[in-house]
């Protein structure tokens, strides 16, 4: 079963993304695509990327815009060829039981017609829940709104959405791509920097990883981070050297606003202690989702003076903050860190921190979000283990 046109193009991304097409209709909007457009290499789809397609298939390098189209169409997507840097119908299939059995032609419409209105998860690097959560100021926004708002802006603006990927943070590791913009780095990263072996963030590493895992040796591309977002999570794989700090005075500092601040680590044997620091500069609320994945972790939160920062109001009877829950402590000004250890064996685990001036409303993850974590393991890693206060 090949796709159509009328399965692909979006109209409302079509004008949302160029002010000189708002006042079209449907009908208008894909006649105006058809006829200038497609040859004018205009973006027409949140989930199609032709530049990106072209780039991933060398074969296809020497099509023209409606040759792509038409190929991507009637053989593109069935053959399981890359068509976007932020979906993969593979990943969409194996997060979503009830789609194990659909074609990608099928996995394509769901995911158009369904898919992203009921929040479903269909990429290792994007997920609704944690780009709401990492940007504030989309709070209010439905999914769809938030897909469109990542490919006409967020890309553009450098907006975190990811703890394996980080526009400024991959080019200023990798200088040789210092000329390139975002959506060219995203581009670069996914076709080439994996299979090189580039660190695209403080918690991912594709080289290390492989490095230190040669069981997954021949996976390449977005299959390396599948494979840490789907299995090494899970079995307290290490996908970076560290970015906490071993000790108290190595610890990096985090800078706390109204966005949540993305923290992936990983504590074991060989380093039972990850330090982290954070400075309030008047009386905040601290808002934290915190999480362990394949095994237990034991946490302080602690001011500069060494006294513990989280009281029995803020924790469970028996001392836990369990993983899928949300702790809002309030603090006064001053310096904290942040203390995890392993309870047993290795596990990597996974928080998200905000701070917001007292008598400001903090931010808040959806139960979608929980429930996608709880049942395959995505930004928040809900899992066996709890934050506890020791």
């Amino acid at each position: 079963m090949s796709l159509s046109i009328g399965n692909i193009f979006d109209a409302n991304f079509y004008r949302a993304t160029y002010s000189d097409l708002s006042g079209l209709n449907d009908a208008q909007a894909l006649s105006h695509f058809q006829a200038y457009g497609l040859n004018e290499g205009r973006s027409f789809s949140p989930l199609v990327d032709l530049s990106f397609y072209r780039a991933s298939n060398p074969d296809l390098k020497n099509l023209n815009n409606s040759q792509l189209l038409d190929h991507l169409e009637n053989h593109g997507i069935a053959e399981d060829r890359s068509f976007s840097p932020i979906v993969d119908l593979d990943e969409y299939r194996y997060a979503n039981n009830d789609l194990k059995s659909f074609s990608n032609e099928q996995l394509f419409n769901h995911l158009k017609n369904n898919g992203i209105t009921e929040g479903r998860y269909f990429d290792s690097l994007f997920y609704f829940a944690g780009y709401k959560s990492l940007n504030s100021d989309l709070a209010n926004l439905d999914n769809y709104k938030l897909l469109n708002h990542f490919e006409i802006h967020g890309i553009k603006e450098g907006r975190q959405f990811s703890p394996y990927f980080d526009f400024s943070y991959y080019r200023a590791y990798n200088k040789d791509l210092a000329n390139l913009n975002n959506s060219q780095l995203l581009q670069h990263f996914e076709i080439n920097g994996i299979n090189e072996g580039r660190k695209s963030s403080p918690f991912f590493d594709a080289g290390y990883y492989k490095a230190n895992n040669p069981d997954i040796a021949s996976l390449k591309g977005i299959n390396l981070v599948d494979h840490f977002n789907n299995y090494g999570i899970l079995e307290g794989r290490q996908s970076a050297n560290q970015y906490a700090g071993n000790t108290l005075n190595t610890a990096p500092q985090i800078t706390l606003g109204s966005n949540y601040n993305l923290i992936l680590g990983h504590v074991g044997s060989s380093e039972p202690n990850d330090y982290y620091q954070f400075t309030l500069n008047q009386a905040s609320t601290v808002n934290i989702y915190a999480s362990s994945f394949s095994r237990g972790i034991s946490g302080q939160l602690v001011y500069s003076n060494g006294q513990l920062a989280i009281n029995d109001q803020q924790i469970n009877s028996d001392g836990s903050i369990v993983g899928s829950a949300k702790s809002s402590i309030s603090l006064s000004a001053g310096t904290f860190s942040i203390h995890i250890q392993p309870q047993s064996g290795n596990t990597n685990y996974e928080f998200f921190i905000s701070a917001s001036a007292n008598n400001t409303v903090g931010n808040t993850l959806s139960d979608r979000a929980l429930d996608r974590a709880i049942s395959v393991g995505s930004l928040i890693l809900v899992g066996e283990g709890v934050l506890r206060a020791i």
